[in-house]
């Protein structure tokens, strides 16, 4: 093939080097990076008005759990997450995307990503790449099953966007490094991150390590007390039709009722 010269390259001699000139840098925009976030729902989902309000709802909330955990990064001492995203200021723009779906949607994902063939409630996807020098952050997708969410919700006591925050919040903290499943150590770190955001924001509920933990705990001492008031009930009704008698006499010919002592005892 040819290669034409442009009009703004010197001629030079074959052979010859090209000169170097040093490469300038883009200057970074000042100030702290500006956040993108995407909210999308499902095709599947109803046009539910309540699904709606809350998509809209999650445009600013994310945003806000976003700013206070990228905060948080610069001041924290955790030890089993990932330092792969430590200086968000470094980048011009960070971006997230979130996907509010059914339990079909997020189960199909959840088999394609983590070989787990059942529904659950949120799934985080990271799409960065540590060392790509770029002015951008895609921190990657979360994806919130709203039919478990709903469920957990009703579960737990509070409304649908209550639980969903808490997703997202839990979502987020997987995308910048944190993974409960490492270790007892890291559950713990991971936790009192998710909590310290929620109260923070003065958002409603524990955080979803905190609340799992308790309703694991609280369904084990209702299966425990189940247990325990069945035994009770079997043993009350074997008691109930116990016979309450020391001795047993057989008196065929009536002689032995004859004997005082006898008839005493048995009365």
């Amino acid at each position: 093939s040819r290669h034409y010269a442009s009009s703004m390259s010197r001629p030079r001699r074959r052979g010859s080097a090209r000169p170097m000139y040093p490469r300038r840098r883009r200057a970074r925009r000042k100030g702290p990076a500006e956040l993108s976030v995407q909210i999308g729902i499902e095709e599947a989902l109803p046009d539910d008005p309540l699904i709606l309000s809350i998509a809209e709802t999650l445009r600013t909330d994310a945003g806000k759990a976003m700013k206070l955990a990228f905060h948080n990064l610069g001041n924290s001492e955790y030890k089993t997450r990932d330092p792969c995203i430590s200086n968000v200021d470094e980048y011009d723009s960070v971006e997230v995307s979130l996907l509010l779906c059914d339990d079909d949607f997020i189960r199909k994902l959840n088999k394609e990503w983590r070989d787990e063939d059942h529904a659950t409630d949120v799934l985080s996807m990271s799409q960065h790449i540590p060392g790509l020098q770029i002015p951008v952050l895609q921190l990657g997708d979360l994806v919130i099953s709203v039919d478990t969410a709903r469920r957990q919700a009703e579960e737990r006591g509070h409304t649908l966007l209550d639980e969903i925050r808490i997703l997202m919040v839990h979502g987020l903290l997987h995308l910048l490094g944190f993974d409960h499943e490492l270790s007892k150590e890291a559950e713990e770190e991971m936790e009192q991150e998710e909590e310290q955001i929620l109260n923070t924001l003065e958002w409603i509920g524990k955080g979803l390590i905190r609340s799992a933990y308790h309703f694991s705990t609280d369904m084990d001492h209702s299966e425990n007390s189940d247990e325990a008031n069945r035994d009770i009930e079997k043993r009350s009704l074997r008691e109930g039709h116990q016979p309450k008698l020391t001795h047993i006499v057989c008196d065929i010919d009536g002689e032995v009722m004859k004997h005082q002592e006898v008839y005493c005892l048995c009365k």
